[in-house]
């Protein structure tokens, strides 16, 4: 397994970071820093509270915010579960960055590499289910095998309507593809290599 890709997928999640644009119309990219997709998903379910009827000063939860807010919920659970079985300490209060960090680190102990797996399981899923939800793009699935040498996948969890489903690994838009397993993007030219690659692997 390619402990950098966890790595990253850690560093997106928890801090800013370099994003990758490609303009739609002259596929030129661009590389904007962008805060950390779990503080994204926060302010995303921030946006979605409204006063309520009464006019009172509390709030409720407006339908936008709800799948945002259940997929921090699905987040902090499975980071609280992790943390009290990789150190055997609840800490409530300690935040889901923190834990998530930790977590990345505690895996490394693990020689067999099946706790940095599952780690990067995890990540990958959150960070593509935050991004759908954050920029939803309509996605083309496509059968065929992620070439990613630590990767291989043919399908992965997607969030949608509330719930993970089981996709398709690939999927693409116009300008870029992507590997929802390992969170592996390819853009511009980089897609003409990832068709010879799945070609290849059909023949």
């Amino acid at each position: 397994m390619n402990i950098d890709t966890l790595n990253d997928n850690v560093h997106r999640l928890t801090r800013e970071h370099r994003a990758i644009h490609v303009d739609s119309e002259s596929g030129t990219k661009s590389y904007p820093t962008e805060m950390s997709l779990f503080e994204q998903l926060r302010q995303e379910i921030e946006s979605g509270r409204r006063p309520n009827a009464g006019g009172g000063a509390s709030g409720s939860r407006s339908p936008i915010a709800i799948p945002a807010f259940s997929l921090w919920s699905e987040i902090r659970e499975t980071l609280a579960t992790m943390h009290i079985a990789t150190t055997g300490k609840d800490e409530p209060h300690l935040s889901a960055e923190s834990k998530l960090q930790k977590w990345a680190v505690w895996t490394q102990s693990d020689n067999s590499g099946q706790a940095a797996r599952k780690c990067l399981e995890n990540t990958t899923k959150w960070m593509v289910a935050i991004q759908q939800m954050l920029n939803p793009v309509r996605r083309t699935e496509i059968v065929g095998t992620c070439p990613q040498t630590d990767c291989g996948a043919t399908h992965a969890w997607t969030w949608d309507e509330d719930e993970y489903v089981r996709n398709t690994a690939l999927t693409a838009t116009g300008t870029e593809a992507q590997c929802g397993a390992c969170g592996a993007t390819w853009v511009g030219t980089e897609l003409h290599t990832l068709a010879l690659e799945l070609r290849k692997d059909a023949a």
